[in-house]
């Protein structure tokens, strides 16, 4: 690669990132610009799938949606190891800390986990599977991993704020963060978005409903 083409990839990079963030932020924002109900769900699928399309063109992109390879046994697998570190991480916290913030989807009616969230997920996917790729450019994809399980975490941090700057830092990223980490595995290990997707909806799903009966 000239000092040209390599200049243009980096300006592209930074662009698409640009994308990608902006998608995030509308996450939150996008009801504030169009006040349409759930809009802001959907802007990560949108301009993160224009974000990953820049960098890795339109192949890379196709291949995330691949048919998976060994589907049922890595799904098992990892939805096994998420749900283990969850249970394990999010007790020893809320023991030592006696804080805990509850994710406010609970608050959703039923129909929003089978119409919204599925797309919100599939966003979620899309943002951590770029930066995971992105940072492989450079980094081994265990360390690739760790980063993206530290950003996973922190892009959760308003969303699970306790009170406490320090203890919801170390809750998103001990418990999203360490979630996020075997969703990435199971996407490395099948070679397909939508391993991780299926792992990480019927993860937040069981959560969601456990919650819901629990106050019913």
């Amino acid at each position: 690669m000239t000092h040209k083409q390599s200049d243009t990839s980096y300006r592209m990079i930074l662009f698409a990132t640009f994308i990608m963030l902006l998608g995030f932020y509308l996450v939150s924002h996008a009801e504030s610009l169009i006040p349409i109900p759930n809009l802001g769900y959907f802007s990560l699928v949108l301009f993160g799938s224009i974000a990953y399309w820049l960098v890795f063109g339109s192949t890379g992109y196709q291949k995330l949606f691949q048919r998976p390879i060994h589907f049922g046994k890595n799904f098992f697998k990892y939805f096994l190891l998420a749900n283990l570190f969850a249970l394990f991480l999010g007790g020893l916290i809320t023991y030592l800390t006696h804080l805990h913030k509850a994710n406010p989807a609970d608050n959703n009616p039923l129909w929003f986990f089978f119409l919204i969230m599925p797309f919100a997920l599939i966003g979620e996917e899309i943002f951590s599977i770029y930066f995971y790729n992105l940072f492989k450019l450079k980094l081994s994809p265990l360390v690739a991993n760790l980063f993206v399980c530290i950003l996973f975490g922190l892009i959760h941090y308003w969303t699970y704020f306790n009170g406490s700057v320090i203890l919801t830092i170390i809750q998103v990223i001990a418990i999203q963060g360490s979630a996020r980490f075997w969703f990435n595995q199971s996407y490395e290990k099948s070679g397909s978005l939508l391993t991780s997707f299926a792992i990480h909806y019927v993860y937040d799903f069981i959560g969601f409903m456990l919650v819901l009966f629990i106050h019913r």
